[in-house]
């Protein structure tokens, strides 16, 4: 009996035996939904196991029990805003029917190769080096990896105690008279001629459009006297716990998901050279060994998509399907707040003329070698605390966002999207999704489009959005704004859609965030595509140049150059000018006018702020603050702030550009001949690098075709180890890319 029962067993259990093209690339095909998923999982550990295993440990705050003692900080962070495993759960179990069917399957499948490996010594050999053996893969594995992907990807915000340690900073430096021009100079709300993915001719009509609290000079004063008085050292640690700076490093250390950042390309058919629409989506997410993604087809009633997937997520991210492709680029909204709430000190805080005790839940973490240790992740009704603070009495502080516990309403949405077959579903199925991305469609029968996805919460009037927010039922959000209100356009008259993580449209604020100003790198994106008709090549084309480009655009360097006074230069100034003037914003490999603009652009941030506005710590904090956008606005005086002082831009720019010399000479001698420009480089992994790393950690171009066409290409492979580790480095060395199929 039990030799029948098992062998009845074997006959109903999926098969492994998957299909894999010339470059190992898994095409599942299957009679079944939960078969599908069942090989996804079974082929994405063969892939990626160790990997896969890194991944859930981060994202779960485990990585100290695997490894060690050197991990105790990375997962002390990961835990500060981490889930219990019943709220994980309880994610889990409000999914759809599909979800949650096809995460019950990818689990079993990757516990099957799991059990596979064990038993035919197949397993990766760092379990052996570290005397481990994997435990069962979980549906909470995947779902962990999904909640930090989607926060890594598709969140924004919580600046506002960064920008609190700015303002406590600029109290210290020459301009602390004019503090508040600073800070508006620094972190604008908007900024007129930033590039939009929305052109104006698309654009929602006025009426129809959110409307987002005013901000002026007395509101800003107004809120300033409110906030509690903290000192520099007091907001600091929170600075960095908020952008979570030991985890991320530990991420790219250990090759999983650790930065986002993307640009995309969308055609419509009048614009097509043959007629048909095309798609580039080009996800930037760095680049490792093994690659941060992985790539599959899935054929199976209820799912036909080819293109990208992340280890420990089922199913396709980016891809297309017979009916249509999609990409996804950052949408980088303002999705969360940091409020204060006064405490006494004890375990309780105001709100609203309540006393509400904070919430306590205590992680165990395990350290491998030692005993463990336990991390206490306080709670507000509104969220995690970040900061407590004794000063002024007493006050924590708590972030606040539109997703906490939704992020999994993110992949509903994924899976929503394989069943849709016209652009008018598109909405419905982004409705629910709380994270911010930029969505671009193209459809086979000839419609395109972009949708700004994510749930924006509505503020109260009377407050800067840029700085940390009292607490209560009348400065509590409103709601979120409208799915109908977020900027969106089907069919754009221009018949192209171009977006590299820039603004949404117009009207659209940054939020806490200064991130979008007049110089945005879709602006070189943009000049690459100048044609009234394209190819697919074009776009292919496109990216290859963009690489090779100045994110500054060409609105920086010219005006710079014009203002350096010629006259008595020394003779090494006077070579280095001639390279200089040669330069056309290309940063070629080899370049000598590239390396002399890059250090030229550093010595003009330095010479504009660190007289008056300092150095902000830290080399890199600084160069954040210091962006282009400003950089422009300071150098041509239209800043509310004089950062040229009694200086003319030719002095200042010449100052510049004689401190930029005499940089380059110390590091590498008086000859401009040899300040030669190194290109980022994508580490090749026991072959030359490949230069040009400006570029998507996966690129694919689509051609919608009756029957769609596709292309891609995914450094360094497929699979951590074996033949297809390393086999799409040479197409990425040379700008290739290889068939898709299903």
């Amino acid at each position: 009996m039990l030799a029948v029962l098992a062998f009845a067993a074997l006959l109903n259990a999926p098969s492994v035996n998957i299909p894999r093209d010339a470059y190992g690339v898994p095409h599942i095909s299957a009679s079944s939904w939960d078969d599908a998923f069942y090989q996804a999982g079974y082929a994405v550990a063969q892939d990626r196991l160790w990997q896969m295993e890194l991944s859930r440990r981060l994202s779960r705050g485990r990585l100290a029990e695997l490894l060690g003692p050197d991990y105790v900080s990375s997962d002390k962070e990961v835990l500060r805003f981490a889930y219990a495993d019943s709220e994980l759960k309880k994610m889990f179990a409000e999914l759809s029917v599909k979800a949650k069917s096809a995460i019950q399957a990818y689990t079993k499948g990757v516990n099957g190769y799991i059990s596979d490996a064990e038993e035919n010594g197949l397993l990766p050999p760092k379990y052996a080096e570290i005397k481990a053996k994997p435990e069962p893969w979980s549906e909470l594995d995947s779902v962990a990896i999904s909640i930090r992907l989607w926060r890594m990807f598709g969140r924004g915000g919580a600046g506002e105690l960064r920008n609190l340690a700015a303002l406590e900073y600029l109290k210290t430096q020459k301009c602390k008279d004019k503090l508040l021009d600073v800070f508006d100079d620094m972190a604008w709300q908007n900024d007129a001629a930033s590039p939009t993915t929305v052109l104006a001719e698309d654009d929602l009509p006025v009426e129809k459009r959110p409307t987002f609290p005013k901000l002026t000079r007395a509101i800003t004063e107004k809120h300033l006297a409110m906030l509690p008085k903290l000192n520099l050292f007091e907001l600091l640690p929170s600075v960095r716990l908020a952008s979570l700076t030991t985890s991320t490093r530990v991420a790219q250390n250990l090759n999983v998901l650790f930065k986002a950042g993307s640009y995309a390309i969308v055609v419509g058919k009048n614009r097509s050279a043959t007629g048909a629409p095309l798609l580039l989506s080009a996800p930037q997410m760095g680049f490792t060994n093994p690659s941060i993604v992985h790539e599959m087809s899935i054929s199976a009633p209820g799912i036909q998509a080819c293109g990208m997937d992340v280890p420990g997520i089922p199913g396709v991210l980016i891809g297309y399907s017979p009916t249509f492709a999609w990409g996804l680029t950052s949408g980088v909204a303002d999705l969360e707040d940091i409020f204060y709430f006064k405490t006494d000190g004890t375990e309780s805080y105001q709100y609203g003329g309540q006393t509400l005790n904070i919430e306590k839940l205590t992680f165990s973490l395990k350290v491998r070698g030692q005993d463990p240790q336990s991390v206490t992740q306080q709670r507000t009704l509104f969220g995690p605390v970040v900061l407590s603070t004794k000063s002024g009495g007493g006050y924590i502080f708590a972030r606040k966002s539109t997703y906490w516990q939704k992020e999994m309403r993110a992949y509903d949405s994924l899976v929503q999207m394989y069943s849709v077959t016209k652009p008018s579903q598109i909405g419905g199925a982004l409705a629910n999704c709380p994270m911010t991305f930029n969505l671009f469609y193209a459809f086979k029968s000839g419609e395109i489009g972009y949708r700004y996805i994510g749930h924006v919460p509505v503020r109260a009037e009377g407050f800067d959005p840029r700085l940390p927010v009292p607490a209560s039922p009348e400065t509590d959000w409103k709601g979120i704004v409208p799915v109908s209100q977020m900027p969106h356009v089907e069919n754009p008259k221009s018949g192209l859609l171009t977006n590299w993580n820039n603004k949404a449209a117009a009207w659209w604020p940054n939020g806490d965030t200064p991130v979008w100003g007049a110089i945005f790198r879709v602006s070189i994106l943009r000049d690459a595509l100048v044609k009234p008709k394209f190819k697919i090549t074009d776009l292919e084309n496109a990216a290859w140049t963009i690489a090779r480009t100045t994110e500054h655009g060409s609105s920086l360097y010219p005006l710079i150059l014009s203002k350096i006074d010629k006259a008595n230069l020394t003779p090494v100034e006077a070579d280095a000018l001639t390279y200089l003037q040669a330069f056309n914003g290309r940063m070629l490999d080899g370049d000598q006018g590239a390396t002399i603009y890059n250090q030229l652009f550093a010595s003009l941030q330095e010479e504009l702020f660190y007289g008056s506005a300092g150095n902000f710590i830290s080399e890199d904090l600084f160069r954040m603050v210091a962006q282009p956008s400003l950089v422009l606005k300071a150098f041509q005086g239209k800043t509310l702030f004089n950062y040229l002082g009694s200086r003319t831009q030719s002095e200042v720019a010449t100052a510049a550009f004689r401190k930029a010399c005499q940089k380059l000479s110390a590091q590498a001698g008086d000859d401009p001949g040899l300040w030669r420009y190194l290109c980022p480089k994508i580490m090749a992994f026991g072959t030359p690098p490949v230069p040009y790393s400006n570029r998507g950690t996966y690129i694919q171009l689509i051609e919608l075709r009756p029957t769609p066409i596709g292309r891609n290409v995914l450094p360094p492979g497929v699979a951590e180890s074996g033949p297809h580790s390393a086999d799409q480095i040479d197409l990425a060395r040379a700008w290739l890319f290889k068939a898709m199929r299903f």
